[in-house]
């Protein structure tokens, strides 16, 4: 009995012990299974690598961020992301930069972004017209172009045309050149170097190939445009995936610095001046609160890289050359409280090194990547422990800036004199990565461009689905798209014969001519025209002569004649002599700037010398006008000081002191931006891995961190 007993109690803690180890490696596999999940599900929740910047305004453009709620007028330098809607109403134009991609507004244009991120650009063409340029495209990476009757594809980096029909049910396709694919019912149509395809209908669609037309006003306009890029000597320092780089070169400067390698300068600052301190703040989803600036210079350096108070003067240090360079609201740390009343929140530029950590959802991966692509860390463990980071520029007053709660929630100009600052009210402030305000309606588009009414398209223009060929991002689902089957798909032409008909591009002209009639009452001659996205004249209702019956809107060659809007040509300098501007020289540009560059498609190389055989139909000119180009004017906030304009560079400014024991600007406590916090830092603490300078020990550039980051 005992025997069988212990017998069986023996068997059965043998098969338990099996039972409980098979039990034990199924949970281990399962969690093995679904750790990687999560963390991938993690990842892709995370905000995309890179937007578009609004780089150009000339006249009446709106946007509706997120594409949804209100419209307000389109500003420079402000980041466009999957969802948000532009408006570029008549007579007006804007331009658009998306890393490799640069994309040229007509007038009576809606385009909207269904995905945007790392690898690929795909974009909503609801109505108007678009030049577009692909400088490189990588293995793997994609540039889609949908309109209401087809989905167009860049099979080969180039230079494209689109033009969509004010109805929806027509769609031209120029290729300057490259090659591109149409994709228009259940067949796909190459479109070559040269080539113009018209495609008509939105159930039977009809084809119509022919020579490409020459160059009109948006084209020429275009070309100008992608030659102040082809051109950039900035080019040599910084990735051209970085948005915003070409205007780094008329005003600043680079310098090669031991410390901090290649380092742009401004040429015009205020004294007393520091990044992030002459723009305002928006809010821009899903990254939350971003600083838009408004120098003309001002993307590029507040979205990518640090700043770095070198000498006398702040410079900006664009990090590693090499890998794509990853997108950021704003390299900022944010200090609260102390300051005294009406201060709700300050700010300090990341300086050299210093680890970002986002205010908005990102996993591991990302935090890792958005800092090691845009400086240099040299312990990547400071990357997700930055909580008790000793920032160099976190308690000083030379660089923190600070507003009220109210100019920062609704937009508003951010005037730096505004808030007395001393080292002692910052000696009390505390460091975190995020100001917990709440947005109003004012936070997603500024108060300089939420005032009034603005022009925006028609409600059936707004809600026109377009046929896409690759799925859209899911911050786009608000966005009427039909999703293609690309699974029975046959070629719809052959060979590079273009068709023989030329009925329908004349049927097209005639109806361009007939829009050209019916024009929005806010764009009539006499009205403001502005670039600095300033509030737009009240919307107006199309009509063609009381007819409900909407026509040809494409633009360009077509509604405005071939004129760029008024002022406008071959150029986008001004037209009277005394403040032209020397004409860019192609074959001064630099060697890196050709075709010759690793990525960039030979047969573009920035050369859009290009001549198609002429149209048999009627075709206009602009006369022989040049663009004019607008003097820089930042828009004034609406309940605070006007911002300030610039002013020749003042480097006469007593620079701050370099010693954590002496005074700057005669205020008592480390006042030099390269002073560590001192001893009332909150979350700094001795030793500390600041670059130039830890806390205590009141040695400049040192005192028991290492000096410049090394850490």
């Amino acid at each position: 009995m005992n025997k069988t007993t212990l017998n069986g109690t023996r068997k059965f803690g043998l098969s338990a012990l099996i039972r409980n180890a098979s039990l034990l490696l199924s949970v281990a596999g399962l969690l093995f299974l679904v750790a990687p999940k999560a963390q991938a599900d993690d990842e892709q929740q995370d905000p995309p690598t890179r937007v578009a910047r609004i780089s150009y305004i000339d006249g009446t453009v709106s946007m509706q961020p997120g594409g949804e709620g209100d419209w307000g007028s389109a500003a420079k330098n402000r980041p466009v992301t999957i969802g948000d809607k532009l408006w570029a109403d008549k007579d007006s134009r804007a331009e658009l930069q998306a890393g490799q991609v640069a994309i040229h507004l007509g007038s009576m244009t809606a385009l909207s972004f269904l995905n945007l991120d790392a690898g690929i650009t795909q974009m909503r063409l609801a109505e108007g017209s678009i030049n577009f340029r692909v400088r490189a495209l990588q293995q793997g990476e994609l540039c889609e172009l949908d309109t209401p009757n087809l989905a167009f594809t860049v099979k080969q980096a180039g230079d494209f045309r689109v033009d969509v029909s004010e109805n929806g049910d027509a769609t031209r396709i120029t290729v300057i050149a490259g090659e591109g694919e149409v994709t228009a019912g259940t067949k796909t149509y190459p479109v070559r170097a040269g080539e113009q395809a018209e495609f008509t209908g939105t159930d039977n669609i009809q084809s119509n190939f022919q020579p490409a037309p020459a160059p009109d006003g948006l084209d020429r306009w275009a070309a100008e445009r992608d030659a102040k890029e082809d051109n950039s000597v900035s080019a040599k320092y910084v990735s051209r995936d970085m948005d915003g780089y070409s205007d780094l070169d008329q005003n600043g400067s680079w310098n090669q610095e031991p410390d901090y390698g290649n380092v742009w300068y401004p040429n015009a600052v205020d004294p007393g001046w520091a990044p992030y301190s002459y723009g305002y703040w928006n809010w821009v989803g899903p990254w939350g609160w971003t600083w838009v600036d408004y120098s003309p210079w001002g993307f590029a350096p507040y979205h990518y890289g640090r700043w770095a108070y070198i000498g006398s003067r702040w410079g900006w240090c664009p990090g590693p050359y090499y890998g794509r360079p990853i997108y950021g609201p704003a390299f900022v740390g944010f200090v609260g409280g102390g300051f005294g009343f009406g201060i709700g929140v300050g700010w300090f530029p990341l300086g050299f090194g210093e680890p970002y950590r986002p205010w908005y959802h990102a996993s591991n991966r990302y935090v890792t990547n958005v800092n090691i692509h845009n400086t240099t860390i040299h312990n990547v463990n400071v990357i997700n422990n930055s909580h008790g980071f000793n920032y160099a520029y976190a308690h000083n007053t030379n660089a923190v800036t600070a507003t009220s709660r109210n100019t920062f929630v609704n937009g508003q100009a951010v005037n730096r004199g505004a808030a007395h600052l001393t080292e002692a009210s910052l000696k009390g402030a505390q460091v975190s990565n995020s100001a917990s305000f709440t947005p109003n309606r004012q936070s997603y588009i500024g108060a300089a461009n939420a005032g009034g009414h603005v022009s925006r398209p028609p409600t059936n223009v707004q809600n026109r689905p377009v046929m896409a060929r690759t799925t859209p991002a899911g911050a786009a689902s608000h966005l009427p798209v039909h999703t293609l089957n690309t699974t029975a798909l046959t070629t719809g032409r052959t060979g590079n014969s273009p068709g023989t008909s030329a009925g329908s591009n004349n049927t097209m002209n005639s109806r361009q001519r007939e829009l050209s009639q019916s024009r929005p009452a806010s764009t009539m001659s006499g009205n403001a025209r502005t670039t600095t996205g300033g509030a737009n004249n009240a919307p107006q209702q199309r009509s063609t002569n009381g007819s409900t019956a909407r026509v040809w809107a494409a633009q360009g060659n077509t509604t405005d004649h071939g004129n760029a809007p008024a002022g406008f040509g071959s150029s986008d300098r001004p037209s009277n002599g005394s403040s032209q501007t020397a004409q860019v020289n192609r074959s001064d540009r630099p060697p890196w700037a050709g075709s010759s560059q690793p990525g960039v498609n030979a047969s573009t190389g920035g050369n859009r010398s290009y001549s198609p055989p002429q149209r048999t139909s009627p075709s206009y000119n602009n006369g022989g006008n040049s663009p004019q180009q607008r003097a820089y004017n930042p828009p004034p906030a609406r309940s605070s000081p006007a911002p300030r304009t610039y002013s020749p560079p003042s480097r006469s400014y007593p620079a701050p002191s370099r010693s954590n024991s002496g005074p700057s600007r005669g205020s008592s406590g480390g006042g030099s931006p390269h002073g560590g916090g001192g001893g009332g830092a909150s979350h700094g603490g001795g030793g500390g891995g600041a670059p130039h300078g830890g806390g205590g020990g009141g040695a400049s550039h040192g005192g028991g961190g290492g000096s410049h980051g090394h850490r």
